[in-house]
């Protein structure tokens, strides 16, 4: 199943890359992002088995689940990005309001994540539950690896994801 769904990605990809490039107007981005999240719909559809009537129910929820991620690490990311421009203007007060928004994002993702599973055994169970925690960083590894590949100048690598022979 994972080998199908890996093969899926591979074979969608190239179309994510025709006539968009990083450097271009945000309007593009957009348009890479949302194919990328057509991908990761794809991806996600396929390794838990998703049937259409489960779908149905689980798709509003994952992306109920995902804004509020989404905010949380936007959050936590304009922190670091701060950190990084001004750390060494930092006052003891600030760092330690920033520490701790920190860990209060993670504990709120933590939080968000402990919730919706609730929500999504009530949908898939409890394996396929357990599976999706593990999925989006699946799809993440095996995105960067292929832009990786095509940044070295290998497009066309055959290697399966994971460095899998």
């Amino acid at each position: 199943m994972v080998k199908i769904a890996h093969k899926l990605v591979w074979a969608l990809l190239p179309l994510l890359f025709t006539g968009t490039s990083f450097g271009q107007a945000p309007r593009d981005d957009k348009e890479r992002d949302d194919k990328i999240e057509a991908l990761k719909v794809g991806f996600i559809t396929k390794e838990l088995s998703l049937t259409t009537s489960e779908a149905e129910k689980f798709w509003p929820v994952y992306n109920e689940m995902d804004a509020k991620m989404k905010d949380l690490r936007q959050s936590s990311h304009k922190i670091n990005v701060e950190l990084r421009d001004s750390e060494d203007k930092l006052s003891n007060d600030d760092a330690k309001k920033k520490l701790n928004t920190l860990f209060e994002n993670e504990q709120k993702e933590l939080d968000i994540k402990k919730e919706y599973s609730e929500r999504f055994i009530k949908i898939i169970g409890e394996k396929r539950t357990l599976k999706l925690l593990s999925l989006e960083h699946e799809f993440r590894r095996a995105l960067l690896e292929r832009l990786k590949d095509r940044k070295d100048g290998d497009p066309q690598d055959k290697r399966p994801p994971h460095g899998k022979p």
